[in-house]
């Protein structure tokens, strides 16, 4: 009797997602995720949706911190 072979989950994703969430390095993070999605086109494995996490965190925060900074310098700018 033979098992089922499982599909893995594409490593790569899971640490795209772990580097999106720490914030400092969801640069690192947005890059293995569109990494790991094309490796997860190439060989069918698990993982997409981990991936596709990943880029809407590590976006958002990458996002947050730009608004951040303009709206610093913008204030810094103004002097007194």
């Amino acid at each position: 009797m033979n098992a089922a072979p499982r599909n893995s989950t594409n490593k790569l994703s899971v640490v795209a997602l772990i580097l999106s969430f720490l914030g400092i390095t969801s640069v690192f993070g947005v890059i293995c995720a569109y990494v790991s999605r094309r490796q997860i086109r190439e060989s069918k494995e698990q993982g997409s949706s981990l991936a596709t996490a990943a880029l809407w965190i590590g976006w958002f925060y990458i996002f947050a911190v730009v608004l951040c900074l303009v709206v610093y310098f913008a204030i810094a700018g103004q002097g007194s």
